[in-house]
């Protein structure tokens, strides 16, 4: 039997199998050199080929792909800036955003309105004057019996303002205490009282009057909602001394 036409397929398909390797190396020795001719349909500026191509099946027997040819690197970035999906951002230094301005504290702003409020220190008042009897009706009354208003204070957008009305007075006599409706007159007719004991024997020979004035606050506010309320004020006068003596009768035999 002849072999001739066997040698000959053989060197046929060595002949296809050089051609093939020669096509299949050329995009390789293309991006090698620099994207030249041969390379003219694949982009230069990709960053790498990645994915090899796969290895041709001979003899049933068909080896995988190697890794692909790696293109230029890109440099880092010198500017501290990061590309998360397209949108470049700045490193901030804290990050966080400043935490939102507290609401002024309205109750803190009312104690701040009342004590600069201009409220009176009463006098007290009597008659007679300086000395007085047992068992005589004895007139009382003050000054300082008035409305205050204090002025406005504004914080954050918020003002407030209060009105104090006095309402009662209190009298400390020495002997008792007693309660008064208004500040009294030099008449007697509203407020006043009768001694049933002298002051003999007291520091001085005599009673320490005092009188203290009671005010009741109403406040307002702007700009916020008020809750709560404060408490009275009060104002007591320096201590006046009043002499109690009895009434001396004359007997005759």
């Amino acid at each position: 039997m002849s072999h001739t036409p066997t040698r000959r397929r053989v060197a046929s398909g060595i002949t296809v199998a050089a051609a093939l390797l020669s096509t299949f190396a050329s995009p390789a020795e293309a991006l090698a050199d620099g994207c030249g001719v041969a390379n003219k349909g694949l982009d230069c500026n990709l960053s790498g080929v990645t994915g090899g191509r796969g290895g041709g099946g001979g003899g049933g027997n068909g080896g995988s792909g190697s890794g692909g040819v790696s293109g230029p690197v890109a440099p880092p970035d010198p500017v501290g800036l990061t590309d998360n999906q397209g949108v470049q951002t700045v490193a901030g230094p804290g990050g966080n955003a400043p935490p939102a301005a507290q609401p002024p504290d309205v109750w803190t702003m009312m104690q701040r309105v009342k004590a600069s409020a201009p409220f009176p220190v009463p006098t007290a008042y009597t008659a007679p004057k300086d000395k007085t009897f047992v068992r005589l009706r004895t007139n009382l009354w003050v000054d300082g019996f008035t409305v205050v208003t204090t002025e406005p204070i504004s914080e954050g957008g918020v003002t407030v303002q209060a009105t104090a009305t006095p309402t009662t007075v209190t009298w400390n006599l020495g002997e008792t205490q007693i309660t008064c409706n208004d500040a009294g007159s030099e008449s007697g007719r509203t407020c006043g009282y009768t001694y049933k004991r002298s002051s003999t024997g007291q520091p001085g020979g005599a009673w320490q009057i005092t009188a203290t004035i009671t005010w009741k606050i109403v406040w307002t506010c702007t700009g916020a909602v008020c809750g709560g309320g404060l408490d009275d004020q009060t104002m007591t006068s320096e201590p006046t001394p009043l002499v109690v003596s009895e009434i001396q009768t004359n007997t005759h035999d």
